[in-house]
């Protein structure tokens, strides 16, 4: 929590230079939305699926100049990924689900270019990084399966995060998006690339990828 708070503090008041420089209060919103996630977890032959989770949280818009804003926020959003079937493994039979759980707090550092296309509505393009910091989470094993080196049987719920759990809590990556603003109200598509391999095992790489609609409303 240490690093996404000292995160959040740098780039606030970043955000916030910029805006007095550009002689522009900053404006706040809320947002929320749904997510479409995945990883690059290679489960082969297994199958891989995404996993429907959703966001909400706050936002903060810099005017730089009438076209190029600085972006930012805190959301709690959800991640996670799905790896079911029934295969043959090194002589093995596995058949069964895992269903990974990621809660984040979430904080983007966007830049933005911001198209007025009639009066009063505009395209917005933004990009850039993103910091997260895992916060909680359950996975569910059930059947058998290969489980790092072994195949194993289980049928529960695992910690995501901590100790007993399989992935580390803080997550970096980049994120890109296009969106409209109707006035006060911003819609926005986005997809989020993570970066960090969020393993604690060696033998498995698991990096963060995520869809995102949002529908915002902006003071």
């Amino acid at each position: 929590m240490k690093s996404i708070y000292k995160l959040g503090v740098a780039a606030l008041v970043f955000a916030m230079g910029l805006g007095v420089s550009a002689q522009e209060l900053p404006k706040f919103g809320i947002e929320a939305g749904i997510n479409l996630s995945n990883s690059s977890w290679d489960v082969d032959p297994l199958d891989k699926k995404a996993r429907v989770g959703f966001q909400i949280g706050i936002t903060a818009d810099y005017a730089i100049t009438d076209a190029l804003h600085l972006q930012s926020g805190l959301a709690f959003t959800t991640k996670g990924a799905k790896v079911e079937g029934s295969s043959m493994i090194g002589g093995s039979r596995v058949n069964g689900e895992i269903t990974v759980n990621q809660s984040y707090l979430q904080l983007p550092l966007y830049a933005a270019y911001k198209v007025e296309v009639m009066p009063g509505t505009k395209i917005v393009f933004n990009a850039g990084p993103y910091f997260a910091q895992g916060i909680g989470g359950k996975s569910k094993i059930s059947g058998t399966l290969p489980i790092l080196d072994e195949i194993a049987t289980g049928d529960g719920n695992v910690d995501t995060y901590g100790t007993d759990g399989f992935l580390k809590r803080f997550d970096f990556g980049l994120g890109a998006g296009v969106g409209a603003e109707f006035g006060n109200i911003v819609a926005t598509i986005r997809y989020e690339l993570g970066l960090v391999n969020l393993s604690q095992y060696n033998n498995f790489s698991y990096k963060n990828r995520n869809a995102a609609l949002t529908l915002g409303y902006r003071f």
